[in-house]
């Protein structure tokens, strides 16, 4: 049978419609744990990591990702660090991972906040969420879901 040129060039309906995510955090172990989690669902293709030497920003103007999930070990200086990439990749919803609750209100350039020790249980739920209200622009709240 021969095959049309036009479906050759489409991507796959899967692919298309999977939420793109660019994973800039310390330490390495976080970073597989979150690879881990998003890899394991369907909708999610991790664009990018945290390689040495490669700059969050660089990677978020390059790749356009739909989330960027960062936290604040990454730099010093965290603030400049995601006025960039925010910069870098205005479409991208930016979700910062904290080390406790208290830390969780989001500073202007974050979407939202998250606890590092909540990651298994509410990320998945957080980026879901984020793809939707993106789509919206309905702004979110600092913690989705997280019990006191």
């Amino acid at each position: 049978m021969p095959t049309d040129k036009r479906s050759q060039t489409r991507p796959e309906r899967s692919h298309a419609s999977r939420c793109s995510v660019l994973i800039a955090v310390e330490p390495p172990s976080l970073e597989r744990v979150i690879c881990h989690v998003l890899r394991a669902e369907s909708g999610f293709r991790v664009v990018g990591g945290s390689p040495k030497g490669v700059s969050p920003a660089n990677q978020a103007a390059r790749l356009s990702p739909s989330v960027i999930v960062v936290n604040h070990r990454l730099r010093k200086h965290q603030q400049q660090l995601l006025i960039d990439l925010k910069r870098s990749s205005p479409g991208s919803t930016l979700i910062l991972l904290t080390h406790s609750l208290d830390e969780s209100a989001p500073p202007r350039e974050a979407d939202a906040c998250l606890p590092e020790d909540a990651v298994v249980k509410r990320l998945l739920p957080m980026i879901r969420k984020t793809a939707l209200r993106a789509a919206d622009r309905t702004p979110l709240p600092a913690v989705l879901g997280h019990r006191s």
